[in-house]
């Protein structure tokens, strides 16, 4: 028979194990909740490495047009921008299509509107969410 303690430490694993990794919905929830915050940290991590390698080739050409050090040449710096106070909470967030390596979330914010959809991929054993092309700065 199992002693107490080593039984808790048996359960432990056992529930661990059996924890369902985070979807997409959950990413996209996480994201969507630190950009209300205004957590640029966590919102740079939940982005997929094109959408934040697309934001600082975005950030070092905004930098190059303008006087030195008036804006910052990495995405990081750029992420938020104004989001953060008009980032409506979400009302839903279904995953409408998954595979393996690529998912499509269907959002819709709270206080009305379409719902929308955001595409995500899984790098690194997690789900990361990718931005829509960026539009060239204008000149």
């Amino acid at each position: 028979m199992l002693r107490a303690p080593a039984a808790l430490v048996a359960l432990l694993v056992l529930l661990l194990a059996c924890r369902r990794v985070d979807g997409p919905d959950e990413a996209y929830r996480a994201f969507a909740r630190a950009a209300r915050e205004g957590d640029a940290a966590t919102v740079w991590s939940l982005l997929s490495e094109r959408s934040r390698a697309d934001l600082d080739a975005r950030a070092a050409a905004l930098a190059a047009r303008a006087s030195a050090g008036t804006i910052p040449a990495r995405g990081r710096d750029l992420v938020l921008g104004d989001l953060a106070p008009s980032a409506q909470p979400i009302e839903k967030a279904v995953v409408v299509r998954e595979s393996r390596d690529a998912a499509v979330v269907e959002v819709t914010v709270a206080g009305g509107g379409p719902p929308g959809e955001v595409s995500l991929v899984r790098e690194g054993g997690a789900w990361r969410v990718v931005l829509p092309p960026l539009s060239s700065p204008a000149p």
